[in-house]
This record gives C-alpha cells, structure tokens and sequence, in this order.
C-alpha cells in the first residue's frame, strides 16, 4: 500500500505516535517532513535524522508531497489538509499507516486502557535480545533505542493499539496482548462503556488466521472476554489459572523479584527494576510473548533485569538533597492509584501535583478521581489540560480538591497554574519526600522547574504544612 508513495508529509509530527511512524518511514528511505505547532526533542531528533520540520501549520508546506498522514488531534479544517486535498493528495489517519505496517507483517499489537506503552516497550527489548529484530512503534521514550521507534530487518513489529477512537479495528495482528478494559475515552463512544468493549472484542477477533491473542487473567472483564475469543488465546498474570503466572512477589523498595511458572512448569526468578505489581503484571504478558515466539527464559530474565521503563513512566527525574522527583503519565484514577500504591513502597511521604487531563474524561470518571488519592500524603491539583476540548461547566480542579478533601484527604490544594504549585512546594519539602507529577498534559515540566530551583539552593526548606486550601 505504501509501495507507490516516496514524500510524505506528516501534519503534527511531534506527537509520540506520529514521530515514531515518521521515523520508522525515514529509516525505510522515505522523504519524510512534517509539520508542528513547536519544537520538541522528538521533533530535533527527526531533524538530526535527515526529516524536514516546519515549525507551525500552513498550506504551502505540503509541497510536492504525495501522501499526508495526520493524528486525531488535527481539525479538518487545518490548512495543510485542506491544501492537500485541493492537490488531490491522498490524506491518511495515522492509524491507516499504522495499519499499512502491521498488517503486512507478523505485527504483534498491545492494546487495554492502562500499560500500553510500557508492556510494549518490554516485548520490543525481549525480542531484540532473543535476536528477532522487531521494528517497534512506541507511545513513549525509552532508552535502550534512543527515542520512541526502531527499524528492525525481521517481520516483526510490535505497537500499540489505541482504543481511543475506534481506529484500532484497522489492524490485523498475529499477535494481540490485552492488559485491561476499564471505561476511557468515553465520549468518542457516546458515553456507552458496553459500546467500547464490544469494540475490543471486534479488534481482538481481528487476530489473523494462526494468530494468539494474550490476555490478563487478573482483569475481571478481560477474563469473562475471553471466551468469545476466536483465535487461540493464552493467559498470564498474578492469579491461579494464568498460563503464564507470576507467584512469590516480593517488593523492594522501587523494584520488584517474583517466581515465573508456565503451565505450573517453574521457569525461574526475574528480578524488575521498575515499582508496582502491575508492572510485574506487564512483565509477565511480554514474557508469555516472548516465551510464544521460543525465546529462552534465561533471556527474557536478563532483558527484564536492564529493563528502566518508558519516559514519563514512573521516570525518576532527579533528586535535590534527600528529595527525590518522579513523573508519571497516570491520568486515568486506576493508574493514578496503582502510581501512588508503587510510590509507597519507596517509604517517602508523597506528594503528588496532579493535572487532570481532558474535561470529558474527568467528568466521566468524576467519582472514580475524587477516591483515587488515598495513598497520598499530600495533594496539589492545578487546573485540567484541556487537550482541545472546551470546558464543561462544574468541571473544575478546584471543585474536584473540595470534594477530594471531604472524603478524608486533609491536606489537599489547589492552584490554577503549575508555577504557583512550585513555589508552594519550596515551602514544605522535608529530606526524604518524593514529589510525584502525574498526568497526560504538560504537568512534567513543574517537577523539572523544581529540581532546578533546589538543585540551586543549599538546602531545602521544611517548615510543618498547614492551613490547606
């Protein structure tokens, strides 16, 4: 399908999906450019990669391209893909590219509402060190390829399959890895959470003939899913039955060591240096991958051992004196909970500086955020990303940190903008904290501000917290 193309434009390349299709295609020997409203470190390193960038959205940018490819964040209306439908140029979904990628190959395609990006982050290293030479598509940064793709020479090729709006029922993997369903994205399916699992369900039965399908035998849903499965399907996780089955968990501090049993058959000890049981539960379905395509244990545990997770997840950014900063992309309150749960075992008091993300998804989810901080010991909430969207009247960050607070969290504030909440954070750190930022939004920047201003100091400051907002 991509065979009669050579100049392909890409409208909001600076996207983590965009920019790794981007650079997968200018490994290929593409003539890739590509469009974003500002810089970022992806869009440099396309650049350095030989991609031309063009800073800002304009008509005239599409030149002689013969192919535009754009995300779900991009209006119909925007200049460039008005331009090129004039030209005649066809103009593509990034989840139609995706597609033209997978479906040629033995894709293996990683989908479910949390642990997306890591899981695949995970079987893209299992199967580079088991010598399969994936190429990989990836939500997030990761440091063992310098960035967030790379260009295998096999046919595998490992991504992520977004439910967000619908587009992943274009694919057809080989292999599926489904960690979860919980309700997300709501309103991309008219508010109709049976909706959206029966949209799983079509994208996982479009497996292709052979295929596997691997799921979490820890997710309720998932598992009452599975019957209706077409293709083969396997299971992993914590519980008794999972085909691939974790056993004899032991957290340590921000790491943790479990027992791996296949069909009951003890394989061994892998040792995890990224926190929280749902990042051993991760680990186990990219071992049950990598265990399907004859990849030896003795490999996987070694791969998984090097393993330092994806950016923004549960990434730690720095440490000023004995404070130690950690930002995560959590955004949804199941994440968000099992983030706080895995900060715990750190034994730090946490505070968390929290930015909801999209006001349809926190108006949908409203009661599920006002009980997941339970596990913070202090709570800052600045104003919702809005991702585009407009406001929903009652939607608002300072109304959420009241209702937070009458449940029971006591010291919980609110400011409007991240900055406030940095300079208010100067003011109570004590040696030993761990601030946490969290959220899908832009929220990473106030724990970077932070470690800079006390990496400049000679020391923190650690007056007792009162009088919460």
């Amino acid at each position: 399908m991509l065979k009669k193309f050579h100049k392909i434009h890409f409208t909001g390349i600076g996207g983590y999906g965009m920019s790794a299709l981007a650079f997968v295609l200018l490994q290929s020997g593409f003539d890739v450019r590509g469009s974003d409203i500002k810089a970022s470190r992806l869009t440099e390193s396309l650049e350095k990669a030989g991609a031309k960038i063009f800073l800002g959205h304009g008509a005239d940018q599409v030149g002689d391209a013969e192919l535009l490819i754009y995300s779900t964040a991009i209006p119909s209306d925007n200049p460039e893909i008005e331009a090129a439908r004039k030209k005649h140029i066809p103009t593509w979904h990034r989840s139609k590219l995706l597609a033209a990628l997978l479906n040629e190959r033995q894709g293996i395609a990683v989908a479910g509402t949390h642990g997306k990006t890591t899981t695949s982050a995970m079987v893209s290293l299992l199967l580079e060190r088991g010598g399969l030479d994936p190429t990989a598509v990836i939500g997030g940064e990761v440091s063992y390829f310098n960035g967030n793709a790379r260009l295998g020479k096999s046919p595998y090729i490992v991504a992520e399959a977004c439910e967000s709006d619908h587009s992943f029922l274009r694919y057809r993997p080989f292999l599926v890895l489904l960690t979860n369903i919980e309700a997300d994205h709501l309103e991309h399916y008219g508010g109709d959470f049976n909706r959206m699992v029966d949209t799983y369900l079509a994208f996982v039965n479009n497996v292709k003939e052979g295929g596997t399908v691997f799921y979490c035998h820890d997710d309720p849903l998932v598992k009452s899913l599975s019957s209706a499965f077409r293709p083969k399907s396997l299971s992993y996780g914590l519980s008794p039955g999972a085909d691939v089955r974790g056993d004899d968990v032991k957290i340590e501090g921000l790491r943790s060591r479990f027992r791996v049993f296949a069909k009951e058959k003890l394989l061994g000890e892998i040792l995890l240096n990224v926190p929280g049981l749902y990042n051993v539960r991760n680990a186990l379905g990219a071992t049950a991958i990598a265990l399907h395509l004859g990849i030896e244990f003795s490999i996987i545990k070694d791969a998984l051992c090097i393993f330092e997770g994806a950016r923004r997840r549960f990434e730690i950014v720095g440490k000023a004196g004995d404070v130690l900063i950690v930002d995560d992309y959590a955004h949804h309150p199941t994440e968000i909970r099992a983030t706080l749960e895995a900060a715990r075992q750190s034994g730090r008091r946490i505070i968390c500086l929290f930015q909801p993300h999209r006001f349809t998804r926190t108006h949908f989810l409203w009661d599920e955020f006002v009980a997941a901080f339970n596990a913070a010991d202090l709570l800052i909430l600045t104003d919702i990303y809005s991702a585009g969207e407009a406001p929903i009247p009652g939607i608002t960050s300072e109304r959420l940190a009241g209702k937070i607070k009458e449940r029971g969290l006591q010291n919980v504030y609110y400011f409007d903008e991240p900055s406030a909440a940095v300079t208010f954070l100067q003011g109570l750190l004590r040696e030993g904290d761990m601030v946490l930022t969290m959220g899908a939004g832009d929220i990473w920047k106030a724990g970077r501000n932070l470690l800079s201003i006390l990496s400049s100091e000679d020391s923190v400051i650690t007056p007792e917290v009162t009088n919460p907002i």
